[in-house]
């Protein structure tokens, strides 16, 4: 296995294909935020557009024929698509001057490991940048655009539909869900306005997001997305302080002693399948440095989300291209790594974005 690059018998294709090879693996490997969206591969270009239509209503009739709700039988239609757009990313490096230190096979194992958690640390990155999307770019009834994220304020927006404001079927519909807002003890101990939209736990936020999400009729129970700053104070919350981020709820008392057994769990294996019935899972590509008003407050903050199967897609138009060259002139040889893949909130029904409070005036 120990094949030289330049060879003449072909070596340097072996070479290639074991650096695509271990690369795949390790992108298969990965834990990655991509494994919660929706995954797409569309055969032409770079953009796939999602169907996106209000909710259509059911009348309820008399045997006689008579209508007894809503008043109009026909509803006027309201189709638009949300459109995900895959963006090339690009990786190279030189590898020449290694060739004489080890064997080929240990040198293309290990550039593959390095490009193939690369890629999957950049596709990453595109999911949570599409938790905020544009900004300028916020919820509405009127039609979808092409950046929006999730509704990046509090409260949910609903649809308006039949000749009662927002009923449909008889029950409001939600467009948009709203903002969650975490504001962590160590930020500010004052008393929320809004307590079902903002908490001071992890737990809290998590039970919030639950209540919202059954409000919104979705399915199931969502996937939460945080950052490591928040792992460790939920460690603190479900251990009652035994491991505890410094400074942050230090010997707080434990909230449950039934929930032992989950701080392990989050120790263990760095995230939880069951919290109230959630899976959370914790990532460092949080976008950081971004501005909300939580509880009336203007708040720096990084963005996590609560998110369903078809709140978020991903459009991988080519994975993961890896071709081996020589840089002009010969001195090197190159490798390349090439993918377009792009990320875009899909649903807003279906998520939610979670304002994690960095500080406030």
């Amino acid at each position: 296995m120990a094949y030289f690059v330049g060879g003449t018998s072909g070596e340097s294709n072996a070479f290639e294909k074991t650096i695509q090879n271990s690369a795949i693996q390790v992108l298969h490997e990965s834990q990655g935020l991509v494994n919660m969206t929706n995954l797409v591969m569309p055969n032409q270009g770079n953009t796939y557009k999602v169907p996106h239509m209000a909710p259509i209503s059911y009348g309820d009739y008399t045997d006689a024929g008579s209508v007894l709700y809503p008043n109009s039988n026909e509803q006027t239609a309201s189709i638009t698509a949300k459109e995900v757009v895959a963006t090339p990313a690009v990786a190279q490096t030189a590898f020449s001057k290694f060739i004489g230190w080890t064997t080929a096979f240990d040198l293309a194992n290990n550039l593959g490991a390095e490009l193939g958690a690369s890629f999957a640390e950049k596709v990453d990155q595109r999911v949570t940048a599409a938790f905020v999307g544009n900004p300028s770019s916020p919820a509405g009834t009127s039609g979808d655009t092409l950046s929006a994220g999730f509704k990046a304020t509090q409260g949910a927006t609903y649809y308006t539909v039949s000749t009662v404001t927002n009923v449909t079927d008889g029950f409001n519909r939600v467009y948009a869900m709203g903002m969650q807002g975490y504001v962590p003890q160590s930020v500010s101990t004052a008393t929320f306005t809004n307590s079902g939209d903002n908490a001071n736990t992890i737990t809290g936020v998590v039970r919030n997001i639950i209540k919202r999400w059954r409000e919104a009729r979705n399915p199931g129970r969502p996937t939460i997305i945080l950052g490591p700053q928040e792992e460790q104070e939920l460690l603190s919350e479900l251990t009652g302080g035994a491991v505890y981020h410094a400074g942050v709820q230090s010997g707080q008392a434990s909230i449950n002693a039934g929930l032992t057994a989950l701080g392990d769990e989050l120790l263990a294996t760095g995230m939880l399948r069951n919290l109230y019935g959630c899976t959370v899972i914790f990532t460092t590509f949080l976008q950081q440095g971004i501005t909300r008003t939580v509880d009336g407050v203007s708040s720096t903050c990084h963005i996590g989300a609560a998110i369903g199967p078809q709140a978020v897609t991903t459009v991988m138009v080519r994975g993961l291209d890896i071709s081996m060259g020589d840089k002009d002139g010969g001195l090197q040889t190159w490798i390349t790594g090439l993918g377009y893949f792009g990320s875009g909130v899909t649903s807003q029904a279906r998520g939610l974005e979670i304002a994690l409070v960095d500080s406030q005036p």
